[in-house]
């Protein structure tokens, strides 16, 4: 018997990289148009429309269905199965994924990571290596929920525009901090997205980004790390890169480097620079 992880899209971890890997597409509509996340449009191709500013566009968690098909394969096969899906505080993932579940309680184990992106793929990572460790998916489930508790999510977004189409702050406030260049770091805490300190100008940011990840706990490079970026362009984040670089230089090669996908980067907008890691 085999253990299977289930992911949503939102963990930027391509399916076809881990033979143990299931992942099941969130939606992401422009107008009437409605996209399976990174299956029937590229993340380029979601960027590309996003800047053009003429429509925002929408996300939405995958249906109970579409967990349900996915469960019925993988018990009809055998195997059981680990879901980890973005936190419950900010998609309805989590309860389509546990509705889908009824009848399956015995092969199926959901974690909520209370995080999201990169971040939730630094926790698929972990589970995929206790995959290889040959540990049952209820055990996987039991270690990635303590194991959570130590996760960390550190975003520097470039732009509030996008913050402001989404509603999650006002215009007023959108617009002074885009003539001011002012740069906002999140973090997740609790489950929910929560701004952590505003800097003005591309150093300061970066001198913030270092701050934060030394206030709330050193970095254990015996996990997974992995950096993202949202947006096209990766040359516009290389200073970022360049001036955080300090962070894991001597301690492990160049993490992981991946572009976020269209759920995520539809609120913050292109030109975020994402760090996930375990703390020590």
């Amino acid at each position: 018997m085999a253990v299977k992880i289930i992911v949503g899209s939102t963990c930027d971890i391509e399916e076809n990289i881990e033979k143990d890997l299931i992942v099941v597409p969130l939606h992401v509509t422009f107008g009437e148009e409605d996209f399976l996340d990174s299956v029937d449009i590229t993340k380029d191709e979601f960027y590309e429309r996003l800047e053009k500013k003429e429509e925002f566009p929408k996300t939405s968690q995958p249906t109970p269905v579409a967990f349900m098909d996915v469960y019925k394969k993988v018990v009809d096969a055998g195997d059981e199965a680990v879901v980890i899906v973005l936190s419950s505080k900010l998609s309805g993932t989590y309860q389509s994924a546990f509705l889908a579940r009824d009848g399956f309680e015995d092969k199926i184990f959901i974690v909520d990571s209370l995080n999201v992106s990169n971040a939730e793929g630094v926790l698929v990572d972990y589970a995929l290596s206790l995959v290889k460790e040959g540990k049952s998916a209820r055990e996987i489930a039991e270690i990635l929920d303590e194991a959570k508790k130590k996760l960390r999510l550190i975003v520097l977004v470039d732009t509030l525009e996008y913050l402001e189409r989404g509603g999650r702050i006002s215009k007023t406030s959108a617009l002074i901090g885009n003539l001011f260049s002012v740069k906002v770091l999140l973090t997740m805490k609790d489950g929910v997205i929560t701004s952590v300190g505003k800097a003005k100008g591309t150093k300061n940011a970066n001198n913030l980004f270092i701050s934060e990840i030394e206030r709330t706990g050193s970095i254990d490079f015996t996990k997974p790390l992995k950096l993202g970026y949202t947006g096209r362009d990766v040359k516009k984040i290389d200073k970022y890169i360049r001036d955080t670089k300090k962070l894991w230089e001597g301690k492990i090669p160049s993490p992981e480097f991946i572009q976020i996908g269209s759920v995520v980067g539809t609120h913050t907008g292109p030109g975020a620079l994402f760090l996930s890691y375990f703390c020590k």
